[in-house]
């Protein structure tokens, strides 16, 4: 008899890992299905230092450019505070929403365009004597391809200015 309960036991494992395993091959298709950008750079700096160039507004126009000409990002970085995504002079674009916050660890921005969710996620985590910045965004549509490359130069701006 209980040479069959540690069978049933064993086989309760097995499956129960099996549908783990294939919960996470779902989450891995529906990201990839749903384009979302996740990257990330390892930058020189503390992570404080990393925070003030992405939430300070002296440089929001500089990172703006990347995404495009003239763009910008406004906010005053707390929690459930409006993200205004922003076109010079003043043009607002889109607004989220700072739905998760830890000061000068993560950042979680949502966005609702008219019931299309979509969401940006800025994690800093301290390694040794560098600071790894990750994206987490999307998921987007067509421009996927064009949105990695957008979020890549971003990536390497908000290096570029950390490290000085």
């Amino acid at each position: 008899m209980k040479y069959f309960a540690f069978l049933f036991l064993l086989n309760s494992l097995f499956i129960g890992s099996l549908k783990s395993q294939e919960k996470m091959d779902n989450i891995d298709k529906n990201n990839q299905e749903a384009n979302i950008v996740s990257t990330s750079i390892a930058i020189d700096a503390t992570p404080s230092k990393v925070w003030d160039i992405i939430t300070n507004k002296e440089y929001a126009k500089i990172l703006g450019s990347e995404f495009d000409k003239n763009a910008f990002v406004e906010s005053d970085w707390k929690l459930n505070s409006e993200v205004h995504f922003k076109y010079e002079p003043n043009k607002t674009i889109s607004t989220g929403i700072i739905t998760k916050l830890t000061e000068e660890k993560f950042i979680q921005i949502s966005y609702n365009f008219s019931g299309f969710e979509y969401v940006e996620q800025y994690s800093i985590e301290e390694k040794g004597l560098i600071s790894e910045l990750s994206i987490y965004a999307g998921p987007y549509g067509s421009d996927f391809e064009a949105q990695k490359v957008v979020w890549k130069n971003w990536l390497s701006k908000v290096k570029e200015l950390s490290e000085k």
